[in-house]
């Protein structure tokens, strides 16, 4: 396999997989989020 047929698949997969990681940690820390809320906050929010 060539870097361009698994790159693509590394690139989403870590980004999904960065974004639940983060969901758990604000569901953890009970941080609430929603709009207008700074970025931070509106993606470890719950």
């Amino acid at each position: 396999m060539t870097s361009p047929d698994w790159l693509p698949a590394v690139v989403v997969g870590t980004t999904f997989t960065s974004l639940g990681v983060a969901k758990l940690i604000g569901l953890s820390l009970g941080v609430v989020g929603g709009g207008g809320k700074p970025l931070g906050t509106r993606l470890c929010g719950t």
